[in-house]
C-alpha cells in the first residue's frame, strides 16, 4: 500500500470516527412510531419506489408489433426460399 494510500485511509477513519462521535447520542434509540399515521404495509411501500409505466398499454403495443413483424420476417424468409 501505497504511504498517500495509507494516509487517505486514516483521514477517512478519522472522519467517520467524527461522524459517528456527533450522532452518539441518537445510535441506539428505538425507531420512532407514529400515534397518528397507521404504518403503510410493505407492498404499498414497495409500489412507491416502483417504475411507473407512463404510458399505459404501450408495452402491448410494441408485444403486438413485434409478433406481427416477426411473423412477415418468417413469411419473406420462406418466400424467398422458394425462389
Amino acid at each position: 500500500m501505497t504511504e498517500r494510500k495509507r494516509n487517505g485511509n486514516k483521514k477517512e477513519a478519522e472522519r467517520l470516527e467524527q461522524d459517528i462521535g456527533r450522532y452518539q447520542d441518537i445510535i441506539g434509540l428505538p425507531h420512532p412510531v407514529s400515534k397518528k399515521h397507521p404504518q403503510m404495509s410493505l407492498r404499498d411501500r414497495a409500489a412507491q419506489f416502483a417504475p411507473f409505466a407512463a404510458l399505459s398499454g404501450h408495452g402491448e403495443i410494441i408485444r403486438q408489433t413485434e409478433k406481427s413483424h416477426v411473423g412477415e420476417d418468417i413469411e419473406r424468409v420462406e418466400y424467398e426460399g422458394e425462389i
